[in-house]
C-alpha cells in the first residue's frame, strides 16, 4: 500500500511533456481509452497479426521447452546449451514464455486497447498509449533475444533469422508516423491519466 501511494505520488509529480501533469490515479483501476477510429490505418492491422504471431510462437515454444526440457521435441540439440549456465532448456523456456510470449500478449491487448492502468506506470512515453510502448519493448526484446542466441550458440537454424527479422519488422511498424500517430494520446480523443 505504501508503494501503491509513492507511486501514485511520483506519476502525480510526471508531466505529460507539455507542461500539464498527468495528475494521480490508481493503476489496478481500469482507464478509459481512445475511441474507436474508423480511420485505422491499415498497417495496425499489420502490427496486431505480427506480435500475435509473436505472442503465440513465444509461448508455443516456451512450453514445448518447459514440457521437455531436453529440447527434443523442438530438435534442439543438447550442445547448444554447452558454455551457457543452463543443464537444460527449463529456464529458456520459462524465459521465453515470459518475455516472448506473455509480454507480446500484453502488447496486443493494450494494442487492441484494453482498458488497463497498471501497465502506464512503465510507459516512459506518457502522450503515447502504453499498448504502443510495450509493442516497443517487446520488438527490441525480440532482437536482443535472437541476438544473445546467435552470439552464445551460433546460427544454426533459418528460424533465428526469421525471428530476428520479425523483431525488425515490428519494430519498422511501430516507430512509422502513422501507427505513432494512431497510438498518441490527449487532445486527438486519446485517454489522459486525470
Amino acid at each position: 500500500m505504501v508503494l501503491h501511494t509513492r507511486m501514485a505520488v511520483w506519476l502525480s509529480s510526471i508531466g505529460d511533456g507539455h507542461g500539464k501533469p498527468v495528475g494521480a490515479f490508481n493503476i489496478m483501476e481500469p482507464v478509459s481509452f481512445m475511441s474507436e477510429d474508423h480511420n485505422r490505418p491499415s498497417i495496425v492491422y499489420v502490427l496486431w497479426i505480427l506480435v500475435a504471431f509473436q505472442a503465440v510462437s513465444g509461448i508455443t515454444g516456451g512450453l514445448f521447452m518447459l514440457v521437455d526440457p531436453t529440447g527434443q521435441s523442438l530438435n534442439i540439440p543438447g550442445i547448444f546449451l554447452m558454455g551457457t549456465p543452463f543443464d537444460n532448456f527449463f529456464v529458456p523456456g520459462l524465459l521465453l514464455v515470459v518475455f516472448l510470449g506473455i509480454f507480446p500478449t500484453i502488447s496486443l491487448l493494450g494494442l487492441l486497447r484494453i482498458k488497463w492502468r497498471w501497465p502506464q506506470v512503465l510507459n516512459i512515453y506518457s502522450h503515447i498509449h502504453w499498448g504502443w510502448t510495450y509493442t516497443l519493448y517487446a520488438a527490441i526484446v525480440l532482437i536482443l533475444w535472437m541476438d544473445i542466441q546467435v552470439y552464445i550458440i551460433g546460427y544454426w537454424h533459418f528460424i533465428q533469422t526469421f525471428n530476428a527479422l520479425t523483431g525488425v519488422v515490428i519494430l519498422v511498424i511501430t516507430l512509422m508516423p502513422q501507427v505513432v500517430n494512431y497510438y498518441r494520446t490527449g487532445e486527438r480523443g486519446g485517454f489522459t491519466l486525470d
